[in-house]
């Protein structure tokens, strides 16, 4: 099922459309609502969905400049997109397309000066797990021991450790120094096995906010709170469920976890209560992926990757050409 990543877009398009279908997530979401402003910062689209790149992941520094994992014909990327630029310069490249067969380049986020990355291949199992990537020079470097992660999704930090979630086996793994271990492991963090039979995909967006991680469920709609008690987890518990499939999530500046829907092209903040609101689902979202929050001044600014798959699934996705982008929802 997993092809080389030229053909990524296509074999995504596939699973998904099984996902779907097998969960019978709704197609609209029945949240409250409240309208933000929407702008596209830049559409990397090649004009035919086929060839269009896999955007996946988002991160944005204090000066505006953006970064998004890309997967196309020439592997699996990280991207840098300079504040009032439209088109994306290549900070390096993770999986070569001779290493593909996998996810390829997915999670990624800012720590200090350097971007922690994950990545998922089967072709090469040397170059699945974790990479760090010096921001101003693109030198990575892959941490070691992250490659046994069965599907490494995406990837937070609290205080000195890293977090990632792994899709396949419903966990929570945790770099610590030198030590790579499973952290946290639950039912709520797992997936039903609609994406491949017999391979749930369940963990995939997370984040941190003081001592605890909220992780979104893709296939089971829901946000996940685990408390840190130092070394070890507190016991996972349900936050919220979400109309849709919700696969990133970023806590803003309050504590508040956002998630995107990929299903229902949405941006929804999840209140304390478990209430949730639609911030946006206008025309500009497209199959979202990731979302992040902008830094200082922008700190209110949410910025979205668009993974843009809904054009090859009427009837299941909600319906949208706007193709592979960067969209920022100001308040």
């Amino acid at each position: 099922m997993l092809n080389h990543l030229p053909a990524s877009r296509r074999t995504s398009r596939r699973v998904l459309t099984g996902l779907l279908l097998a969960v019978g997530l709704a197609l609209t979401a029945t949240a409250a609502s409240a309208s933000g402003t929407a702008e596209e910062i830049a559409n990397f689209s090649t004009g035919d969905p086929a060839t269009d790149p896999g955007t996946e992941g988002i991160a944005v520094t204090g000066d505006g400049t953006v970064y998004v994992t890309a997967n196309n014909a020439d592997g699996g990327q990280v991207w840098t997109l300079a504040p009032g630029a439209d088109t994306p310069a290549v900070l390096t490249t993770l999986i070569p397309p001779t290493g593909g067969a996998g996810f390829g380049a997915l999670g990624i986020h800012i720590d200090g000066d350097d971007l922690l990355v994950a990545t998922h291949t089967l072709a090469d199992p040397e170059l699945n797990g974790v990479w760090r990537v010096n921001i101003a020079t693109g030198a990575a470097e892959h941490i070691a021991g992250t490659e046994v992660i069965g599907l490494p999704n995406d990837i937070t930090t609290a205080g000195p450790n890293i977090y990632v979630t792994d899709s396949v086996t419903g966990a929570v793994w945790v770099i610590d120094g030198d030590d790579v271990r499973p952290f946290a492991q639950d039912p709520l963090l797992e997936g039903v096995g609609a994406l491949v039979p017999g391979v749930p995909i369940g963990a995939n967006g997370i984040d941190s906010f003081g001592n605890r991680l909220y992780v979104a469920n893709l296939e089971k709609g829901l946000v996940v709170e685990i408390k840190i008690n130092g070394r070890d987890a507190g016991v996972a518990k349900l936050y919220a469920t979400v109309d849709g499939a919700p696969d990133g999530l970023e806590v803003n500046h309050r504590g508040q976890p956002h998630i995107v829907s990929i299903s229902t092209n949405a941006l929804i903040r999840v209140s304390p209560d478990g209430n949730t609101t639609i911030i946006e689902d206008s025309t500009v979202l497209d199959a979202p992926a990731s979302v992040t929050f902008g830094k200082g001044r922008g700190h209110k600014t949410a910025y979205v990757v668009n993974f843009s798959i809904s054009e090859g699934f009427p009837g299941v996705l909600l319906p949208s050409d706007v193709g592979p982008s960067v969209v920022a929802v100001h308040p």
